[in-house]
């Protein structure tokens, strides 16, 4: 669940598994994702936080390291968390 809610939703199971395999076995993956969490956390990079941010946001954010690189990354608020 924690590696799906990072990933495009239109992933297939495939690729889904190839970075799930590449999390756990390259520093540098994630050493990334924790970079965009950390990023996300702090606000910095953030250009916007679209959705009702009561049960739905998507933040929209430049890469932490990557230049031109826009992300964005989408939570909902479920059996009161946010995932």
């Amino acid at each position: 669940a924690f590696v799906r809610a990072f990933v495009p939703l239109d992933l297939t199971e495939e690729e889904l598994a190839d970075y799930l395999e590449r999390l756990t076995s390259d520093d540098a993956e994630w050493q990334n994702l924790k970079l965009e969490i950390q990023a996300i956390a702090e606000g910095r990079g953030v250009q916007r936080i679209a959705g009702d941010q009561v049960k739905h946001a998507v933040f929209h954010f430049q890469h932490p390291t990557m230049a031109q690189c826009d992300r964005e990354v989408g939570f909902d608020f479920i059996n009161e968390e946010w995932s």
